[in-house]
C-alpha cells in the first residue's frame, strides 16, 4: 500500500474515523482502497457513501462495502456461538456508543441556553426567570434518554469486562470496545456533570430571590395572621348562650359581619403569601440533588450547592407550613367555600413530600441513574437522610 493507504491503522482494532475513512477514499486507487483492513473500517459506514467517492474508484467503495458486511455477518455468527447472544449484542452496543444522538441534542440545548445568556449579558438585557426556567424543563426533557444510554453503556461495560476471551484476537478487541464504551461514558458524565453545575448556578440565584422575598414578608404576615386570630376569637365570644337567647338577632348580625371580615383577611393574606409551587420544590430537588451526586459537580459547584441546600430547606418547609396554615383555617372557619377534608388530606400528603420525592427517584432508575446503580442508590439514601436531618433543624427556624 503506498503512503495514502499507510493513514490506515495496521495492527489494531481501534477503526478509523469515518471521517479519515471519507478523506481516504478521496485520495486513493482502486487497487489501494480494496487493501484497506476490514476490521479497521469504521464500525458504521453510510450505505450512500461510495456517491462521495469520485467514479473512478466508487466501484471500488462499494466492493469494499460489500465485503465488510459480509465480514461483520460472519463474525457476529462466531461471537453468538462462542460468548452467546447477550454479548453478541453488548459488541453490537459498543461499537456505536460514540454516537448519540441524544447526548448530541442534549448539548446543542445546553449550547443554546449559554448562547442566550452569553447574549443578553452582552446587550446589558438580563434573561427573565421564566425564561430561563422555561429553557431548562426543555433540557431536562431530554435528562431521561441520555441518563437510559448512560445506563445501558454501564451495563454494557459491566458485560464485557466479565468476559473471558478465548483467543488474543477477541482480547485485542475486547479491550478496544472496553475503551470505546469508557470514553463513551467519560463524555456522558462530564457533560451531565457541566449541565448540574450551570443548571445549580442559575436555580440557586432563583431560590435564593424566593426565600429573600418570602423572608421580606413575614413581618407583615405576621400582623395579618394576628388579625385573623383576633377576629376568630370575636367570632368564637358571639357564640356564647346567654348572646344566642336573649341578643339572637343582633349577635347573628354581628356574627355575619365578622365571618365577612374574617374571609376578608384570608383573602389579604392569600394575595401577600408568595406561592411555592410543588413543580418548583421538585425542580429545585433534582438540581442539588443531581448535583450532590455527581462527584464533578460537587467539587466544582461546593459553595452554590451548599447555599442552595439552606434555602431549600427553608423553602420547603414554608412550603408544608403554609399547606397547614391553609388546613387550619379551613378547620378554624367551615363557612369558607372549601372542602375542609380534602385540604386537611392534601397537609398529610405533604408531609410526605420529600420521603415520597426520594422513594420515586430509587424505583425509576433508568429515569434518573446515570452510573453504577447500587453504589447510585446508596449515595441518594444517605443524601435522604441528610436532607431530612437538615430539613427538621431548618423547621425550627420558622415555626
Amino acid at each position: 500500500m503506498v503512503a495514502n493507504a499507510s493513514k490506515a491503522p495496521k495492527g489494531s482494532h481501534d477503526p478509523i474515523s469515518l471521517e479519515m475513512f471519507t478523506e481516504l477514499i478521496q485520495t486513493m486507487s482502486p487497487a489501494e482502497i480494496s487493501q484497506i483492513p476490514l476490521e479497521n473500517l469504521p464500525s458504521h459506514i453510510p450505505s450512500d457513501i461510495a456517491e462521495h467517492a469520485s467514479p473512478g474508484v466508487r466501484g471500488a467503495v462499494e466492493d469494499l462495502l460489500m465485503s465488510l458486511n459480509s465480514f461483520h455477518l460472519k463474525r457476529r455468527i462466531a461471537d453468538v456461538d462462542n460468548y452467546g447472544e447477550a454479548v453478541a449484542n453488548a459488541m453490537d452496543k459498543a461499537k456505536t456508543s460514540c454516537t448519540s444522538n441524544s447526548l448530541r441534542i442534549f448539548k446543542n440545548k445546553i449550547l443554546c441556553l449559554i448562547d442566550t445568556l452569553q447574549i443578553a449579558k452582552k446587550e446589558a438585557k438580563p434573561v427573565t426567570e421564566e425564561a430561563i426556567v422555561n429553557q431548562i424543563v426543555s433540557i431536562n426533557n431530554l435528562l431521561i434518554d441520555v441518563r437510559s444510554e448512560s445506563y445501558t453503556m454501564t451495563s454494557t461495560l459491566d458485560v464485557l469486562e466479565s468476559i473471558l476471551p478465548i483467543s488474543d484476537n477477541d482480547q485485542t478487541r475486547f479491550n478496544s470496545l472496553i475503551r470505546r464504551v469508557n470514553k463513551a461514558i467519560e463524555v456522558t458524565e462530564n457533560t451531565l456533570s457541566e449541565y448540574y453545575i450551570l443548571r445549580l448556578k442559575l436555580l440557586s440565584k432563583i431560590i435564593s430571590d424566593k426565600r429573600k422575598h418570602i423572608e421580606s414578608n413575614e413581618e407583615i404576615l405576621r400582623k395579618y395572621h394576628e388579625e385573623l386570630t383576633n377576629l376568630q376569637q370575636d367570632l368564637e365570644n358571639t357564640k356564647g348562650i346567654w348572646r344566642r337567647t336573649v341578643q339572637r338577632k343582633s349577635t347573628l348580625e354581628e356574627e355575619e359581619t365578622i365571618q365577612k371580615m374574617i374571609e376578608e383577611q384570608i383573602n389579604k393574606i392569600n394575595q401577600k403569601e408568595i406561592i411555592i409551587s410543588e413543580n418548583d420544590l421538585i425542580l429545585w430537588l433534582d438540581t442539588i440533588v443531581d448535583a450532590s451526586l455527581s462527584k464533578g459537580s460537587q467539587e466544582r459547584a461546593a459553595k452554590s450547592l451548599r447555599t442552595s441546600r439552606i434555602s431549600l430547606y427553608y423553602l420547603l418547609n414554608r412550603f408544608c407550613l403554609g399547606q397547614e396554615q391553609s388546613a387550619i383555617q379551613i378547620a378554624q372557619n367551615p363557612f369558607i367555600q372549601v372542602n375542609p377534608e380534602q385540604a386537611i388530606r392534601y397537609v398529610l400528603l405533604s408531609e410526605q413530600f420529600i420521603l415520597d420525592y426520594f422513594t420515586k427517584r430509587k424505583n425509576d432508575k433508568t429515569a434518573w441513574l446515570s452510573g453504577a446503580a447500587e453504589s447510585k442508590i446508596a449515595e441518594l439514601d444517605e443524601l435522604q437522610k441528610d436532607i431530612m436531618a437538615e430539613l427538621k433543624r431548618a423547621s425550627k427556624g420558622i415555626l
